[in-house]
């Protein structure tokens, strides 16, 4: 069984067990219960910076049998959408088994082959790990890059993992705004994410390519949304935003990060 070892331990987060473990801790510590959903946006930058806001998301996120994790490739390596062929992945808190049975089907539906290559140096699905290790125990993970931005292929494969069998729950990994003035980030991130809560994936898309937005995560983003129409999601609702401002006090030049989850009914007032 072919494993992926982690590539970026030690440097988006703590490569020392002990030292991960009591971080997760730190993120999770006095947050309020959550109505838990099947499918959440998460960010994917170093703990120090996005760690706070990732775990607003997970404690929203549904227990499931099968976590689909979907990235962007940040690396341009492999397919333009790449489900991982290994059998396992490892971080410092230990292996998790990749979901088989859901990885056939969904290959079979796109009519594309597994591959490794893209997942060998990204970081946006890696990241999204320790997290769920730290949430949810005896779970397999569906491991997806995607480097391509058409619109019809990001539909088709929100409607696959609409069509997989069994219990899945689906994250989307994606910081917003890159290296602009933090008044700039937030005008653009909030505009964008009004689009996401209100599932609307082609005005979103469109909105993305046409003021040429730098949310990286932009592709799993809309196909998370294209699963969530299909999978009887009404709404997202906001649970925090934060930058890279917070950690470093450089407001010139921001990443923007944002936790959203969605909902099976109207949305509620957002934080």
């Amino acid at each position: 069984m072919e494993t992926r070892e982690a590539a970026v331990a030690g440097s988006f987060y703590p490569r020392d067990k002990k030292q991960l473990e009591k971080m997760l801790c730190g993120f999770f510590k006095g947050l309020r219960e959550e109505k838990k959903s099947g499918c959440i946006v998460s960010p994917h930058a170093g703990y120090v910076y996005s760690g706070g806001i990732a775990a607003l998301a997970f404690n929203s996120l549904q227990e499931t049998d099968c976590f689909v994790v979907l990235g962007p490739n940040h690396t341009g390596l492999g397919e333009p959408i790449s489900v991982s062929d290994a059998g396992e992945w490892e971080t410092p808190l230990g292996r998790v088994p990749v979901a088989g049975a859901e990885r056939e089907k969904l290959l079979g539906a796109l009519g594309i082959e597994a591959d490794g290559l893209a997942h060998i140096q990204e970081h946006s699905i890696e990241v999204q790990l320790p997290f769920l290790q730290h949430c949810f125990r005896g779970f397999k993970i569906l491991p997806i890059t995607i480097g391509t931005q058409r619109l019809q292929d990001l539909l088709e494969l929100g409607n696959a993992l609409a069509e997989l069998k069994g219990k899945v729950s689906v994250i989307a990994s994606s910081d917003f705004s890159h290296f602009v003035p933090l008044e700039t980030a937030k005008k653009n991130d909030l505009m964008a994410i009004k689009k996401i809560t209100a599932l609307d994936v082609e005005g979103f898309h469109g909105m993305v390519m046409r003021e040429r937005m730098s949310i990286c995560g932009s592709a799993p983003i809309a196909g998370a949304m294209q699963y969530c129409r299909k999978a009887g999601y009404k709404s997202g609702r906001l649970l925090g935003y934060g930058t890279s401002a917070s950690a470093t006090g450089d407001s010139e030049s921001v990443v923007g990060y944002a936790a959203i989850k969605f909902e099976k009914q109207a949305s509620r007032k957002e934080v």
